[in-house]
Parts: C-alpha cells; structure tokens; sequence
C-alpha cells in the first residue's frame, strides 16, 4: 500500500508526512491538506480510516469497484466517485472525500490524472488558500482531462478512416472499421454519461449546508457537458466518414457502369452488323471477299465515333 499525504500551507511550505503517525493537522483555512491511497485493502483503508475519522460505512464505500460515478452526503463531508479512463487503459473507479480543509483519494494503482496532479503542484504552495472543494473539482477536472485524451486519440483514428475511405482502391474493412469505431466512442459515452447525475447531485441545494468544503461544484458539471459535446462530435465526424466511404463507393459503382455502358455502345454496332451479315439471304454483296474487310471497317470506324463521342460528353 502507498499513501501519499501532503500539507499545502498558503503562509508556508508545502509538507510531505506521515498521515497514519500524525493524523490530520488542525483546521486552517488556509491550509489543504491531500491523502492519496492506491489501495481499496479493508485492512489497509482501516487504520487510515481511525486516524482520519471515517465511518465503517464509508470504507465499506471505498472498498467498491463497481463503474457507477455516485455522490453520498456524511454530516461533515461529502463522497464523489468518478470513472477515470486514459488511453490504452481500462477504467478506473476514483473515490473522492472532502471534508474541512482535507481530501481523500481512494483508486487501486497508479493513476495519470494523480500524476498529473502531483506534475503540477509541486512547490506550489498557494494550493492551501483552495478549499476541499475547488481541490476536489481540480482533480475531477484532471480525470476529464484523460478523457480528452481518449477522445484525442480517437478523432486521430476517425482522420485515418477518412484517408482509407478516400483511397482510389479501399480496403474492404473500412466499413467493418467504422462499426468498431463506432462501439468504441458508444463504450466512452457509456462511461462517461452517468457523471452527469453525479455533478447534478452536487448542485442540490441540500449541498450549501457543506459550506465549510467550497462552493465550486457547479464548474464539474460544466466540465462534464463540455466533454459530452466532445464525445457527441466524434460520432458526428464518424458519420460523416461513412458518407465518404458510401459516397466513394458510389462513385466507383458509377465508374463502372460508365465503363459498362460505352464498352455495350462501342459493341453494339458490331454486333448488329455481324447479325446482319450472317443472316442467310442471297446477296451480291456477299459474294465479294474483300468485302469483309469493309464490314471490320465499318465496325471500327463506328466504335471510334461512339468513343470519341462518349470522351467529348465526360
């Protein structure tokens, strides 16, 4: 188990210290103070638990892994779980804590959206004037930010489906690609969506009686639209790749009957002067050799017009 515990203290220095020897420090506000755990252990989370005061609910709460985002009031703090997803990675529960002037994270491993926290803050020690709050909304915005990410990368593949649509010979997997495409921005979606209910929840007006933690919940749930819309733009971008690719093969459909239809115009004359000339009549035309060459002649010369024609019309 690791647990990372760290004083932000806007009059000072920050602090890295021992949260299972020394416990939290006495409320300030204008001191923070961030507990990071990457362990859901009840053996584990138990002895942090006495030192920080959480109820045996609340651990049994952080032992969940279920990916259903929830927000859960206490008398003096309040629990938000999240879903963080990066890319090349599987989905990860975060649970988060506020209480005064503290915040707990709850996940199981390394996680970038706490690394990039932990990239950013360091030295920074005005991080103390912030309240639980707008502590707990920045890292929730660093957990959309792994969002971006993915949908980052799957507009890049969307811009290759495009390329591979648009090549004079297609492979024949682009449209079995935009399907998968497809169920892989529905699976972010599927993920993603249920914050909503989530944010809402803390926008309640039942949530000012949690005054003492900040008042900066609204901005989550801005955020959190913002990263929908992005979402819902990848499936529009996606359906405009598949009117490329159904427009492309339309177009090589249409070159082929073009192609068909001046191959039977430049044939059909032929084909009429060859029925002609076999049919079975007694003519003096027929009985002169070098006449067959005026046929073949004929033949050419009318397949030479029609083609002409044809290239003049295109």
């Amino acid at each position: 188990m690791t647990i990372r515990a760290r004083l932000f203290d806007a009059d000072g220095a920050d602090t890295v210290y021992d949260i299972l020897a020394e416990g939290l420090v006495d409320g300030d506000e204008r001191r923070l103070v961030w507990i990071d755990v990457d362990t859901r252990s009840t053996a584990d989370l138990e002895p942090l638990g006495r030192r920080i005061l959480l109820s045996p609910k609340l651990i049994e709460r952080l032992r969940d892994r279920a990916l259903v985002p929830s927000v859960q009031q206490y008398p003096d703090r309040v629990h938000l779980s999240v879903v963080s997803l990066e890319p090349g990675t599987d989905p990860t529960v975060v649970d988060l804590v506020a209480g005064q002037d503290w915040v707990l994270t709850v996940h199981e491993g390394t996680l970038p959206a706490i690394e990039r926290i932990l990239d950013g803050i360091e030295g920074e020690t005005r991080l103390g004037a912030l309240d639980a709050g707008g502590f707990l909304a920045a890292i929730v915005e660093s957990v959309m930010a792994g969002y971006y990410a993915v949908i980052d990368d799957l507009d890049k593949d969307i811009e290759a489906l495009d390329e591979a649509a648009l090549e004079r010979r297609p492979s024949e997997d682009v449209l079995a690609a935009i399907v998968e495409m497809r169920r892989r921005i529905g699976y972010v979606r599927r993920l993603l969506a249920p914050h909503r209910e989530a944010f809402a929840d803390l926008e309640r007006p039942d949530m000012a009686l949690h005054e003492e933690l900040g008042r900066t919940w609204p901005g989550l749930l801005a955020r959190f639209e913002r990263t929908m819309d992005a979402v819902d733009r990848l499936r529009e971008a996606l359906l405009g790749t598949y009117d490329i690719h159904m427009g492309r093969a339309g177009q090589r459909d249409s070159q082929v009957m073009k192609a068909l239809t001046i191959l039977s115009a430049i044939l059909l004359p032929a084909v009429v002067l060859a029925g002609l000339m076999g049919m079975n009549f007694k003519l003096a035309f027929f009985d002169s050799a070098e006449n067959f060459w005026v046929v073949i002649g004929a033949m050419v010369t009318l397949a030479v017009v029609i083609l002409g024609v044809a290239r003049a019309k295109a």
